[in-house]
């Protein structure tokens, strides 16, 4: 196997465990919100939107499959953005 597709197929590999790892833990909004204050709520809307800049800022440097799970990790993010702004 040649070095530049062992790469690859490494990359590939932790991404998708990554992945799952992420879907798997993920809490929405609710379960975020579920009796905390308004301040506390506050500061997790903070962290995602801290969360979805960096996500971006990797969005834009990936390419192929990578770019697309950054893509449905920023939607995912959007929806517990969301949810988070309603509670406000």
């Amino acid at each position: 196997m040649k070095k530049s597709a062992l790469k690859e197929f490494i990359r590939e590999e932790i991404i998708e465990i990554l992945s799952e790892d992420i879907d798997d833990t993920e809490p929405t909004a609710a379960d975020l919100a579920k009796k905390d204050s308004v301040t506390s709520t506050a500061n997790k809307l903070s962290k995602i939107t801290g969360e979805m800049k960096s996500v971006v800022n990797q969005w834009k440097k990936a390419e192929g499959t990578e770019k697309e799970t950054l893509l449905a990790r920023l939607k995912e993010l959007t929806k517990i953005k969301k949810e988070l702004e309603a509670l406000l």
